[in-house]
């Protein structure tokens, strides 16, 4: 079965690879490892925009046990350009990050589903180049929406840019890619552990960009979900308060101002 399967059908290799038979065990050693769950309390938004026409859109899509993070093309720069090199062109590119042979695997099997929950194992980076938005390319699943500042995309991208291995030549490692180019696998740093995951890399990034996430607890999908609509729903509270109030002090009050 080939990885250019996922972008055409919408499946995450999470889904299409992990046999249903390892998921009750993954989830109750998840359930578990995670009993401390993830949880944002007190924590503030930062680098908030000044006004909506500063607002940029990023996208976290839940793939069942995975999330990933998506940009438009305009929104990539030259810290993340560099995709676009090796992938068909799209609209959208969805980035995520895990565990390098079970991320990469055809079919997973008994020793590579072990070694990834047990064991400290190199990690990948993912992007996907979507033709559509993501909404739709992923239609039936949870996409959400939050509003980043310039300068918080400007750190989220930074910190996507980091989770990529470059040799010295500052030349990213490409892997494994789907046939037709939709999407490929790099080399990444870091290394994956049943604490640190994929979701937690997602709220790593997500906190970099200023959005109230746990970077610690945060192991499963769910949680991500969850922190993420907890923290657009306070943003659009406060920017309806923002609007009925005319200024956007109260924003950068309410939700931690700019450090």
């Amino acid at each position: 079965m080939e990885n250019s399967q996922f972008a055409h059908t919408g499946m995450s290799p999470w889904e299409r690879l992990l046999p249903r038979k390892w998921r009750p065990l993954l989830f109750v050693f998840l359930v578990l490892m995670s009993s401390l769950t993830g949880c944002a309390s007190g924590k503030k938004w930062k680098y908030i925009p000044a006004s909506k026409a500063e607002e940029r859109s990023v996208y976290v899509v839940a793939h069942g046990w995975h999330t990933g993070i998506v940009l438009s093309k305009e929104d990539l720069g030259p810290e993340l350009g560099f995709v676009q090199h090796y992938l068909k062109p799209g609209q959208f590119y969805e980035f995520g990050w895990g565990e390098a042979d079970f991320y990469q695997a055809e079919e997973v099997t008994a020793y590579i589903f072990l070694k990834a929950v047990f064991w400290r194992n190199p990690s990948v980076m993912h992007v996907v180049s979507l033709p559509t938005p993501p909404a739709t390319f992923y239609s039936g699943k949870g996409v959400i929406e939050l509003n980043l500042s310039e300068t918080g995309l400007q750190h989220l991208k930074n910190e996507l840019r980091a989770s990529f291995a470059f040799d010295r030549n500052v030349r990213p490692y490409p892997l494994k890619g789907g046939l037709t180019g939709e999407n490929r696998f790099f080399k990444a740093v870091d290394y994956y552990v049943i604490t640190n995951t994929c979701n937690r890399w997602t709220a790593k990034m997500l906190e970099s960009g200023g959005v109230p996430m746990d970077t610690v607890f945060t192991l499963r999908a769910a949680s991500v979900v969850r922190q993420v609509n907890d923290a657009k729903k306070e943003y659009l509270r406060l920017r309806k308060h923002t609007e009925e109030t005319g200024g956007s002090r109260v924003m950068a009050d309410g939700l931690g101002g700019r450090p």
